[in-house]
């Protein structure tokens, strides 16, 4: 090799634009040149490590692997805000107070007192003692 021709590709291996083969032929012609450059080539040359011959497709691999962890977590997030969703408007509605009026009260009472047949409502007369949310008292006079 021509000692300009090497300078310039000395060159251009030390601003890092060198492929792969031209910095092949710069290690096989080191010995012949001028440079100080024989650590430096020696120690690339004792710490170059050889790439697997299935690296990409392990990388690609590793690559899916976490898309697809990604992709499952976001759906388990998506399942699990729609099933809130879901249960809040089922359910919303009907977690109102079951409260009773007092009106609604007096006809369960009524249909109740319906039930026997010996008692009629003219006879007895019924009036609230105690009422909270759980029990009501009636009193009855004759």
């Amino acid at each position: 090799m021509k000692e300009i021709e090497f300078e310039k590709l000395v060159e251009k291996y030390e601003e890092g634009d060198t492929t792969i083969e031209e910095e092949a032929l710069i290690f096989a012609n080191i010995k012949n040149s001028k440079y100080s450059l024989d650590a430096w080539f020696t120690f690339v040359k004792n710490n170059k490590k050889e790439i697997p011959k299935d690296f990409n497709e392990t990388l690609w691999e590793s690559f899916e692997n976490k898309k697809t962890k990604n992709h499952k977590w976001t759906i388990s997030i998506m399942a699990v805000a729609a099933t809130v969703v879901l249960l809040i408007a089922l359910f919303g509605g009907k977690l109102k107070s079951k409260e009773q009026s007092y009106a609604e009260k007096e006809v369960l009472l009524n249909q109740a007192l319906n039930m026997f047949e010996n008692a009629t409502q003219e006879e007895i007369r019924y009036d609230v003692f105690y009422e909270n949310e759980m029990i009501i008292i009636y009193t009855t006079t004759h």
